[in-house]
């Protein structure tokens, strides 16, 4: 039995929903993957809604938004530790998690990803309670994705004050490195679009640090195309390294956010859970 949670959020994404809700559910049934819906409210949480499913007995659940839906969904199932599988219809076109996965916007194209049911098994990271399937991202500064080429002024004003930060990270429990860093990232998986080496593959038992190391605002404007690809390793002198257990020390209250949500604060331990997710992916999947 299929059940489905839509939960879309903000203006775009609830009119978009509403004009092709229709046509989404038109589809399934064609399909013959319809089932229960639910839409997401004050009151009805998504981990509400998962387990109003699980006891339904529903094995496949869909979520219909945002990463950060996909996410809270992925903690529902993960912390009942339920045999189920996740699938994943995004409204957001510029979604990571749809990139990395091989998923569309289109809602016929998606529904057919659902009746195809290609399931993965993919590693799930943990960082203290909560657990992620793409990445964590340490401290203040963001870096998203901007459009390719040169910059304009307010883009580029926006890199400039990105501000450094000092992070003590232990690996494995084996070494410890400090560094002031202007990003840091511990990714398990992640969008490779416009990266230059591929990186964050949700199948190898293994988180991917990303350390950017401090640059002066010389260096910021000379690398602006590379930092505005969303992938720190684009930057000359980026630092990767690969483990399964990060210890990050401090500094103390350093923010680690996941789909731009802070979580936890260091000091803390992120690492690649005992168990995994069963997810459906498309065939464009990056791994």
């Amino acid at each position: 039995m299929y059940y489905y949670i839509f939960d879309p959020r903000g203006e775009q994404e609830i009119k978009y929903f509403e004009r092709v809700q229709g046509r989404l559910l038109n589809q399934l049934a064609e399909l013959r993957v319809d089932g229960e819906t639910a839409r997401v409210t004050s009151i009805r949480t998504i981990d509400l809604l998962v387990e109003q499913a699980l006891n339904a007995e529903c094995r496949t659940i869909t979520v219909v938004g945002s990463d950060g839906s996909l996410n809270k969904a992925i903690n529902a199932v993960a912390n009942r530790r339920e045999d189920v599988t996740l699938g994943y219809i995004p409204l957001d076109p510029e979604s990571p998690l749809s990139k990395i996965l091989g998923l569309t916007q289109d809602v016929a194209a998606a529904a057919k990803v659902i009746a195809a049911r290609l399931t993965q098994k993919l590693d799930l990271g943990k960082a203290g309670n909560q657990y992620f399937l793409s990445k964590v991202d340490l401290g203040l500064n963001r870096f998203t994705k901007m459009p390719a080429g040169f910059l304009g002024l307010s883009a580029a004003w926006a890199l400039l004050k990105l501000e450094p930060f000092a992070v003590k990270l232990a690996i494995e429990g084996q070494f410890t490195a400090t560094s002031e860093v202007l990003g840091a990232q511990i990714i398990n998986s992640r969008s490779n679009d416009g990266c230059k080496v591929k990186l964050g593959n949700p199948a190898d038992k293994l988180l991917d640090i990303i350390l950017l190391n401090k640059l002066s605002y010389s260096q910021i404007f000379k690398y602006r195309n590379e930092l505005a690809s969303g992938c720190l390793d684009n930057v000359p002198g980026a630092t990767v390294l690969h483990a399964k257990k990060v210890e990050v020390l401090g500094p103390r209250r350093l923010p680690l956010s996941i789909e731009g949500q802070t979580y936890i604060k260091a000091p803390a331990t992120v690492s690649i859970a005992s168990s995994g997710i069963k997810i459906i992916a498309g065939k464009n999947r990056q791994f």
